[in-house]
């Protein structure tokens, strides 16, 4: 069922993107959003500095590998992950992964959620791409995962 959740969320937050559904500049966080950008703080995962790194500094990733799973099934690479909110408010997060080969290429990606996480509150899991997710080349081709987008939405 948290899959499902997931994915869900990924496929609302790629068709927002997509479709130019978001909030105004005065909704954006930092007050500098584009009309095509949802509301809240958005960051990719290489923002460093100012209202950017707010969202990006949220979300951590433990040891990914390759294991037997009882969710993700046999040989699945599995990705821990915790979002913090380090914010005042409850905020909602959309965190999109992206999956590496040896060279850095991008084989595909996914993405998470955490919806309404209060102030300090910590959101824990794991998480593992479908092979449907995999575009570019095959599951056991993936050497590595990383953060490629964070957006965080006040409640």
């Amino acid at each position: 069922m948290r899959r499902v959740g997931v994915y869900v969320g990924a496929v609302v937050a790629a068709a927002a993107l997509v479709s130019g559904c978001g909030g105004t500049s005065e909704d954006a966080a930092d007050g500098q959003g584009a009309p095509s950008a949802p509301a809240g703080s958005s960051a990719p995962a290489e923002a460093k500095g100012g209202d950017e790194d707010v969202a990006a500094r949220d979300v951590e990733l433990g040891k990914a590998g390759f294991q037997d799973h009882d969710v993700w099934g046999p040989g699945a690479y599995v990705t821990p992950y915790s979002i913090t909110n380090r914010g005042e408010g409850a905020a909602s997060y959309f965190v999109g992964l992206e999956f590496l080969d040896g060279d850095g290429d991008v084989l595909g990606s996914t993405g998470v959620t955490a919806d309404k996480l209060g102030p300090g509150k910590t959101s824990k899991g794991d998480t593992a791409p479908l092979e449907a997710e995999i575009r570019n080349g095959e599951l056991a081709d993936i050497r590595s995962v990383r953060v490629s987008t964070v957006e965080r939405t006040p409640e």
